[in-house]
Order: C-alpha cells, then sequence, then structure tokens
C-alpha cells in the first residue's frame, strides 16, 4: 500500500508539472509516467484516462488548500471575520501555481479540460462549500441578518478569479497596484459589506474547523 502511495503522488507531482509546462492539451499519459520514472502501465493502473488523473490532481490540490487555508489564519490580525477568512484563502491561491489555475480557469493549463462536460472542477472552496459556510457563519454572529447569501458566494468566488487575472496582468507595470493593495481593498469592502458590530470569531473559526474536518 505504501508502494502504490508513493507511485500514486509521484504521478500526480508528476502531472502537476506537465500541466502547468505543457498544458493539458499537450499532455500525455507516456509524458506522465517518463517525469515520474515509472512505467505506462503503473499510470493506467492508477489513472485510466488523462481527465480522470487531472481529476485527481485538482482534488488533491484543492485537499492540501483547505489545511493551508486553515493555517494562514493564525497570521490574521482578526481571525474568524469573513474579511480575514477570504484573505487568508486568496493568499494560499496566489502563492500557489496550480491553485491560481485552478481559481482563474485558466486555459492554457487545463485546455480542453475545462470544455469536457463531464469535468466538474471546483473553485478552491470547492462545490457549494462557499454557500453552505456563509450560512453558518450568519448563525453563529459573524455575517449580518438580510444579507443575499446566495449572491454573496457568487461575487466572492467570482472576485478571486477577478483579482488573479488582474495581478498577473498588472505584475509588470510599475503603475499598477500590488497584489496586496488589491486584496487589502477587496477585504476592507467585505468587512463594511459584511461584518456586524461585534462579530463572535471564536463561534466562526469553530465552524470553520468543523466544516474541513467533514471534508
Amino acid at each position: 500500500m505504501v508502494d502504490s502511495s508513493r507511485r500514486r503522488d509521484a504521478l500526480l507531482d508528476a502531472a502537476v508539472g506537465l500541466l502547468l509546462s505543457r498544458g493539458y492539451d499537450k499532455l500525455t499519459m507516456v509524458d506522465v509516467a517518463e517525469a515520474a520514472d515509472l512505467s505506462r502501465t503503473i499510470v493506467y493502473r492508477h489513472f485510466a484516462s488523462k481527465r480522470e488523473l487531472t481529476d485527481a490532481v485538482a482534488a488533491r490540490a484543492l485537499a492540501d488548500y483547505a489545511v493551508r487555508w486553515r493555517a494562514g489564519l493564525r497570521d490574521e490580525p482578526t481571525p474568524g471575520t469573513p474579511a480575514s477568512i477570504y484573505r487568508a484563502g486568496f493568499r494560499v491561491v496566489a502563492r500557489d501555481p496550480l491553485l491560481t489555475a485552478i481559481a482563474t480557469r485558466d486555459r492554457d493549463v487545463f485546455g480542453r479540460y475545462l470544455r469536457d462536460p463531464a469535468t466538474t472542477m471546483p473553485g478552491p472552496a470547492g462545490p457549494g462549500f462557499l454557500g453552505d459556510f456563509l450560512a453558518l457563519q450568519q448563525q453563529a454572529g459573524v455575517i449580518r441578518e438580510g444579507v443575499d447569501l446566495a449572491s454573496v458566494a457568487v461575487v466572492l468566488e467570482s472576485l478571486t478569479a477577478a483579482i488573479m487575472t488582474a495581478i498577473q496582468a498588472h505584475q509588470d507595470r510599475p503603475d499598477g497596484p500590488s497584489p496586496e493593495a488589491l486584496i487589502d481593498t477587496v477585504t476592507e469592502m467585505i468587512d463594511r459589506m459584511l461584518t456586524p458590530d461585534e462579530p463572535d470569531t471564536d463561534a466562526a473559526l469553530a465552524l470553520l474547523d468543523g466544516l474541513l474536518d467533514q471534508r
């Protein structure tokens, strides 16, 4: 079992590197086998197709994201508020090329994979996760009553992709805003829009831990 697990991880590591350097459309299972120094037979023993392999790459990246997101909250001055939770998650995405590609649906990386009707690659938070999480946060008292949470979920997911795209577009322009300035501006907007005067941040963090433990 240990050898099988290590081989699977080696194949996923190889696939990540090839996806980022060549893109899904040019990726082959033979390339993955060679990059992992394994046989093509072993590749197909773990993954029936290139799409299934890419599904597994995304799933592993998102599982790792959840752990790093929670850990990043320790560096926030007021962990548990909606703004701090969003900022911690954004920073994890911004520092990881694969998560950035997932969040922005980067066609250079994922190509025809994104057009495959069998593909259901979620954003970093996962399918339905953000809406459920916002509802629980409202119940815990860190989101104001009367907020349209379904709309907020769409806005926040869209913002992540839009900000990442903006950072990439402005990274070589000296007159453009810095990534930190962008995310600080967005989190201030989130704070003003969602956070009540006295948020129960301890309850919010407990809920977040419970949700992540279930994933």
